[in-house]
């Protein structure tokens, strides 16, 4: 199991450094994404340490301490790209009626 998340977690870390040569991936989100593969491949080669961070905790299946950090980075990335879609949705709106008054004055212009 140890083997296999090493791979997925280094496969991860290697589609996340191949988009950022080609520009597919922006750097703050390419920062986020390194981290959690580090964090990631540092959990699969100790498992001493999941099971340590789990008894920490009170949970006594540490693979479930797996699943709840998973969880949890879910919510925090979900609620971080709401955030910046928020922030686009006010730029984009924005936009459109810096274009509209521009487009009106041209057409006054034309007239």
């Amino acid at each position: 199991m140890n083997t296999f998340c090493l791979f997925i977690s280094l496969t991860f870390l290697i589609m996340t450094i191949l988009f950022i040569k080609k520009r597919r991936l922006e750097f703050g989100y390419s920062v986020l994404w390194s981290i959690v593969c580090i964090i990631l491949i540092i959990l699969s080669v100790n498992g001493e340490i999941v099971n340590y961070l789990s008894n920490c905790l009170g949970i006594i299946y540490a693979p479930a301490f797996l699943f709840l950090i998973g969880i949890m980075f879910s919510f925090i990335m979900i609620f971080y790209l709401m955030i910046i879609i928020s922030d686009l949705k006010k730029k984009i709106t924005k936009l459109i009626q810096v274009n509209a008054l521009l487009d009106n004055k041209i057409n006054e212009r034309l007239k």
